[in-house]
C-alpha cells in the first residue's frame, strides 16, 4: 500500500469521524445552529467544512504535482489553522462533552496522520514531477470521499446560514 493509498484510508476515517461530531455532538447534543452564542462557531465549521470539500474532491480525484503540491499544502495549512481558531473560541464559549472532546483528539490525530502521509507522498512522488494536475482514480475511495464532499458542503451552508441568522439576530458570539 502506497502512503497516498494509506492516507486515503486515514481520510475516509476521518470524514466518518468528522461526520459523527457534526451529527450527534454539534446538531444532537450542543444543538449549535439554535443557541444564541455559536454565530462565530458555526462560521468556522463552515469555512473548514468548505476546505474539507476541496481535500475530499482534490485527493479523491486529482494529483497535484509540481508546484501544485504547494497548494494543496496550503489548504491544509488553512484548515488547520481554522480548527485552531475553532478550538479556542469553543473553549470560550462552550463546555465540550466527553463524547465531543474525545472525537476531537482522535480527529487531530487523523489530521496528522493523513497530512503527514500526502505530504510524503508529495514530497517523494509529486514535487518533482513537472507542474500540472492530472486527474486520477482510487475506485470506491474516490465515490466515498465524493460523497463526503457533498455531505459537507450541504453542511457549510447550514452552517452558513445558522451563523448569519444568529448575527442578524443580534446575539454574541
Amino acid at each position: 500500500m502506497s502512503s497516498l493509498d494509506a492516507a486515503l484510508v486515514v481520510l475516509v476515517i476521518h470524514g466518518a469521524l468528522g461526520g459523527f461530531d457534526t451529527l450527534y455532538c454539534h446538531e444532537w447534543q450542543a444543538r449549535l445552529p439554535k443557541q444564541p452564542w455559536a454565530a462565530r462557531e458555526l462560521g468556522l465549521h463552515s469555512a473548514r467544512s468548505f476546505l474539507y470539500a476541496v481535500i475530499f474532491i482534490g485527493l479523491a480525484w486529482f494529483e497535484w504535482h509540481g508546484a501544485f503540491a504547494w497548494l494543496l499544502f496550503a489548504v491544509f495549512a488553512v484548515e488547520y489553522a481554522v480548527t485552531l481558531i475553532d478550538a479556542v473560541v469553543e473553549d470560550r464559549t462552550r463546555r465540550l462533552s466527553r463524547a465531543e472532546r474525545l472525537v476531537h483528539m482522535i480527529l487531530g490525530g487523523t489530521t496528522g496522520a493523513y497530512m503527514a502521509l500526502v505530504a510524503y507522498h508529495a514530497l517523494t512522488k509529486w514535487i518533482s514531477a513537472p507542474t500540472d494536475v492530472q486527474l486520477t482514480d482510487h475506485g470506491a475511495v474516490s465515490l466515498i470521499l465524493s460523497i463526503y464532499a457533498i455531505s459537507v458542503i450541504a453542511s457549510a451552508m447550514r452552517d452558513a446560514a445558522a451563523s448569519r441568522r444568529l448575527l442578524a439576530a443580534g446575539t454574541p458570539s
